[in-house]
């Protein structure tokens, strides 16, 4: 890959790891639902007057939107609030990678390679350590750690959706599928979290409204298109080893952010999921593979 095709990656990966701590700043003023609404609204209807929709059918869009932005976002958020650290968020949420191997091998009839079984296991090791070890005070609660686990699920979900998509403009397709969490969103919110949402937006501090257009503009309309672009651009096997580095900023961030902190077990089994999803993401054979031709 090239130094600015790098350099747009370690942007990306920044952006995404980064979102977390700023989420959970903005959680202080705005409850999850809202704040989640809050973002697609802001990315999708000031942008559907200028761009078409996508070419591919409104299931589609629909399923995108629902799996990748009401689900991953939305369950993310709401462990955010008050069961997990954003550090911890960052890297569980990356069971996405577990699950999407998994779902290519049951649907897609794809391999998993004995070097990605290992990872699996000791991935699945790491998860079992946190669950085993939450609800103790520590960086996650049952709660956080189920939420996450079913972001992650709907995020590979979402993935498979993707996979049946060839040709589609990727900013168009974030863009109109951001608008099926909005409406549905708000009137949760107003049954579950807060009747004055109006009141509650408008005494929002600056900081909130800053977390939400990060999430709107860099995050869903920036960080993920460019991501996406390199996917297309590069073989998988040079470009998924890169969003290691999401939990990484993610836990950076919650430091310098929030203060955050970890024990001992957390340290071990956050080491395990690492190790474990990196041997699922870096594909040594293909990349020598490639190197040489």
């Amino acid at each position: 890959m090239p130094i600015h095709s790098i350099l747009k990656a370690l942007v990306c990966v920044f952006i995404i790891g980064m979102a977390y701590p700023i989420v959970k700043l903005a959680l202080n003023d705005i409850p999850p639902l809202m704040l989640t609404a809050m973002r697609y609204a802001l990315a999708s209807v000031p942008f559907v007057w200028f761009f078409p929709f996508p070419k591919t059918s409104v299931f589609n869009v629909v399923l995108i939107g629902v799996f990748l932005q009401f689900l991953t976002t939305g369950l993310v958020y709401l462990a955010l609030r008050a069961d997990v650290q954003a550090g911890i968020a960052s890297l569980l949420v990356q069971s996405q990678v577990i699950f999407t191997l998994i779902l290519s091998f049951c649907f897609f009839a794809e391999k998993i390679s004995w070097q990605q079984f290992v990872g699996l296991l000791i991935a699945a090791a790491g998860f079992t350590l946190f669950f085993l070890d939450a609800g103790r005070g520590g960086a996650t609660t049952q709660k956080g750690f189920l939420l996450l686990m079913g972001s992650g699920m709907a995020w590979a979900t979402a993935n498979m959706a993707l996979k049946r998509l060839r040709g589609v403009n990727l900013f168009h397709l974030l863009v109109w599928a951001s608008l099926v969490p909005p409406i549905p969103l708000f009137v949760l919110s107003y049954h579950l979290e807060t009747r004055r949402p109006i009141q509650d937006l408008l005494e929002a501090s600056p900081q909130a409204w800053v977390a939400i257009l990060y999430q709107s503009l860099f995050l869903t309309l920036l960080a993920y298109v460019l991501w996406g672009d390199l996917i297309r651009r590069y073989s998988a096997a040079y470009v998924a080893p890169f969003g290691l580095l999401i939990p990484v900023f993610g836990l950076m961030g919650s430091r310098v952010l929030l203060g955050e902190s970890m024990d001992a077990m957390e340290w071990g089994a956050s080491l395990l999921v690492f190790i474990g999803i990196a041997s699922c993401v870096i594909n040594v054979k293909m990349i020598e593979t490639q190197a040489k031709h």
